[in-house]
């Protein structure tokens, strides 16, 4: 059985459980006080919560090589399964033993996370959108033509299906002058990256632009992978080295910072194109967006674009990402264009989810491919 499918039953079970321990206290003889109440349901949530975990404990026990994304996984088919079945039992038990109205609200509470996990899990995955970004270009930069960046970052996919290829024609509708890739291409063992191989080639060919297609080493893949990966394909990588480019009668410089941003290398590439010709366009590129807390206030780079953070993937209103896996700011990570010590910044949702153990879902955050657009003001 696979490690998704053993957490799901797992969570199925503490369901169950919470049912049957709930309804076996509530048969029990004798005034019903508050107190008794309460009791009651800190023992049935307590049920659930042993059997998830040794769901979690086994689980971890199997082999599973990142703990906290496996935690998290239980933690959430506890929220939309679990809990759910428990609501259904509370619903019935409130009709049964006419309990109070509080405890239909709580059934309703509990009932409705099994839709939302359902939106997570099948919806908002896929609900791929078009994020768009204007940067304001300083009067120094010649020129009058503007300068349109198609933005891949994080598929970090395992196979290649209908929804991969309809990311690669989404952003080709764009019409960019030029597409930048900010890592994270593919997430997987050996086995599955012999598989998809030939399959993820194909469709980076698919890609194409007038002034080329570049891609920067993410977290997800080794450097030798993403070599072997975009062999063939006309992708060039970008390994801390700058390329100039032309577009329309815009002189682009288009810098790109490895996945250690900070050795020597990368801080030598960042230093070399802030030092740049004052005319000239500038934009860096990195997986990390972090990458934008190394740059000098009001540094003269016109634009950093990062992936990374997948917006949070699961986001909430007012609080913005749960998760941000950077120590640039909640805002920052949630994606879009934002400006850190007078250095404008671009992050993209990214097109993917995190696969291995981790909850592969999105709320409150799409996917995305973006276009960021510089230009005079």
């Amino acid at each position: 059985m696979g490690t998704t499918a053993f957490m799901t039953l797992g969570a199925v079970l503490a369901g169950v459980t919470g049912v049957i321990v709930g309804a076996v206290l509530l048969r029990r003889r004798g005034p019903a006080s508050a107190r008794r109440r309460l009791a009651e349901v800190v023992a049935t949530l307590a049920a659930m919560g042993v059997v998830l975990a040794l769901t979690l404990a086994v689980t971890l026990a199997r082999g599973v090589d990142f703990r906290f994304f496996a935690t998290a996984h239980v933690a959430y088919l506890g929220l939309v399964v679990s809990a759910p079945i428990l609501g259904l039992g509370v619903l019935v038990a409130t009709v049964r033993h006419r309990l109070p109205a509080v405890a239909v609200v709580a059934a309703v509470v509990l009932l409705i996370l099994a839709p939302a996990g359902w939106y997570a899990t099948h919806w908002a995955p896929f609900a791929l959108q078009v994020s768009t970004a204007d940067v304001a270009l300083p009067p120094e930069r010649a020129g009058y033509d503007p300068v349109r960046i198609g933005v891949l970052a994080d598929l970090q996919t395992n196979h290649i299906g209908s929804y991969e290829r309809r990311v690669v024609r989404t952003l080709q509708a764009q019409r960019p002058d030029l597409i930048v890739i900010p890592g994270d291409l593919f997430q997987g063992n050996d086995a599955q990256f012999a598989a998809v191989l030939p399959h993820y080639r194909a469709l980076l060919r698919q890609l194409h632009a007038p002034q080329g297609v570049y891609a920067v080493q993410g977290d997800a893949e080794s450097a030798q992978r993403l070599q072997v990966l975009v062999a063939g394909t006309g992708v060039h990588l970008l390994n801390d080295r700058i390329v100039s480019l032309h577009v329309g009668d815009r002189h682009v410089l288009l810098a790109g910072n490895t996945l250690r941003w900070a050795p020597p290398e990368g801080l030598e590439i960042r230093e070399r194109l802030i030092d740049a010709d004052p005319a000239a366009v500038r934009v860096l590129v990195a997986h990390r967006p972090e990458v934008v807390l190394g740059l000098p206030v009001n540094s003269g780079v016109d634009v950093v674009i990062a992936g990374h953070t997948h917006g949070g993937q699961v986001a909430l209103p007012l609080l913005g990402p749960i998760v941000k896996f950077s120590p640039v700011s909640r805002k920052v990570a949630g994606g879009g264009l934002h400006e850190v010590h007078g250095n404008p910044i671009y992050v993209s949702t990214g097109a993917g989810m995190v696969r291995a153990q981790a909850p592969q879902v999105r709320f409150l955050t799409r996917p995305s491919v973006g276009l960021v657009t510089l230009d005079s003001p």
